[in-house]
């Protein structure tokens, strides 16, 4: 009978664990490739040449994690994908990167205005949105224009790239070179 007991209180024990247990949070990939940029209302495709650098987080010295956190995700976009590019980082699940364009606006008098670029994506998704800001200006209002796109994958980059570039020392304070 005790055997039954002490097997009845170790599968509740395994039970409470699991059903308090957390949900596990995904975390975000890390990018490479060419990719096909489509945004809604606007070009019909463009390209994103996508490729990662990242840096070993050390925790607690004893070996290196391979974390997104620590990466930066270097975008080139063709003229055509009306984004330019910039560094995208991870910053609460999405990747972001902004950008100050000095003459993004034309105003109706032909002058040129600056305006702020933010781009955020979900490599989960594979989509995103892009919005672009000005302030009063030619006699406009101040706005902010958000339009989504998508991404899709269409080959690998031209030339591998070493996505861990730097070598961490086996031991101590695990400096890295």
């Amino acid at each position: 009978m005790n055997i039954f007991r002490g097997l009845f209180s170790a599968v509740l024990l395994v039970a409470a664990m699991v059903g308090f247990a957390g949900p596990a949070q995904a975390q975000q990939q890390v990018l490479e490739g060419v990719y096909d940029y489509h945004q809604e209302g606007g070009p019909s495709v463009g390209t994103w040449t996508i490729y990662p650098v990242c840096v070993p987080v050390v925790g607690d010295l004893r070996a290196e994690i391979r974390d997104p956190v620590a990466c930066t995700l270097h975008v080139a976009g063709t003229p055509a994908s009306w984004v330019v590019g910039g560094d995208a980082k991870l910053t609460n699940g999405q990747w972001a990167f902004s950008r100050n364009v000095k003459d993004g606006l034309i105003c109706p008098d032909g002058s040129e205005q600056a305006i702020l670029e933010m781009v955020k994506f979900n490599t989960d998704t594979m989509s995103g949105t892009r919005s672009i800001s000005h302030g009063q200006v030619c006699g406009l209002p101040a706005t902010i224009d958000t339009h989504p796109f998508t991404l899709s994958f269409r080959e690998p980059l031209p030339m591998p790239v070493n996505e861990y570039p730097l070598i961490c020392e086996p031991g101590g304070l695990r400096r890295c070179f």
